[in-house]
């Protein structure tokens, strides 16, 4: 109600609207109740960039059995009320109608059903903008243009730059980590970006000290110009995610120079072409230069002169109807 009211005191209703586009933060349901009765029609267009069917525990405690499941339902009337749904990716759709379907099946008297068919026939899918750096793709010097030359000899660096929570993985991080100290004691060096909160996992106090001497940066970065060069100084960006609808921070650390090492699940094998899956520092030596041209060529989309231009012309589209 307050955002429709806050709308109304800034003239948002003064004229009927082309089209009304709203996240997946927001009730489509209760939007279409609340507007003013002549608007009510206006089509309705849903951008989901995340949903609530399937975000993941901390543990598999007693908590899992009692969750809430009001916000996966309201997702769902959400988008019963849309004209056009919008997903980030193909693995956030498929990933919310396999979620919505296993909780459906739970109500012993539920008769709803077909919801992926209904689900798929007003979605699409588009990427969202991703801004590209300035200059160079990757500022460090390699031996030659398969990266022989350090991979095999030298420093390697790895960039993590998710925030700091659980559905991150933080547990895998600190295992891959001593894995690699284990195998190779002093050739991995530990860039870690991503947002902090005032209680941090328990791995990551711990991946802090034991990895002190081989961390050249721990936490968030102000500035943009900052956050480009610590990713143009790193050769590898690690995700270890539960929880990754798109993944916007993992294509910054490839649009700057870094080769995916990525799991095989979630949205990764999407937005990597198949050159570049499967890839670790300690796998078979790649050719750097051919995969990141790849990798470039298979992220055009994020291109934001590309990415808007998808959008607008269908919200021109579902505005015509």
């Amino acid at each position: 109600m307050e955002l429709i009211e806050e709308a109304g005191r800034q003239g948002a209703f003064d004229a009927r609207p082309d089209v009304i586009f709203v996240t997946s933060m927001v009730s489509g349901g209760d939007l279409r109740a609340l507007l003013p009765v002549g608007l009510r029609n206006c089509p309705l267009v849903i951008y989901m960039h995340e949903n609530q069917a399937v975000y993941p525990f901390r543990s598999t405690t007693s908590m899992q059995k009692s969750r809430d499941h009001q916000f996966a339902l309201t997702n769902l009337t959400s988008l019963a009320a849309a004209d056009l749904v919008i997903w980030n990716s193909h693995w956030n759709q498929e990933s919310f109608c396999e979620g919505i379907e296993e909780l459906l099946d739970k109500s012993p008297d539920g008769k709803l059903r077909q919801v992926r068919g209904w689900v798929s026939e007003k979605s699409i899918v588009c990427w969202p903008p991703v801004e590209p750096p300035n200059g160079v793709l990757h500022n460090t010097q390699e031996a030659d243009n398969t990266g022989r030359g350090r991979m095999a000899t030298g420093i390697t660096r790895i960039v993590w730059p998710h925030r700091w929570e659980h559905d991150k993985g933080p547990n895998t991080l600190l295992r891959l980590a001593r894995y690699l100290r284990h195998r190779s004691p002093g050739r991995y060096r530990w860039t870690l970006l991503g947002e902090q909160y005032r209680k941090i996992p328990r791995s990551l106090d711990r991946f802090l000290d034991e990895f002190t001497g081989d961390i050249d940066h721990a936490g968030w970065v102000e500035s943009r110009e900052e956050y480009w060069s610590h990713l143009k100084r790193c050769d590898w960006v690690l995700s270890t995610a539960r929880h990754e609808f798109f993944g916007i921070a993992v294509v910054e650390a490839m649009l700057a120079g870094c080769l995916p090492w990525l799991p095989n699940r979630l949205s990764y094998p999407e937005i990597t072409p198949a050159v570049a899956h499967g890839l670790s520092p300690e796998g078979s030596i790649v050719d750097r230069a051919e995969v990141q041209q790849c990798l470039l060529k298979h992220l055009e989309p994020c291109v934001p002169r590309l990415a808007v231009g998808n959008l607008d012309n269908h919200l021109e589209t579902i505005a015509g109807r």
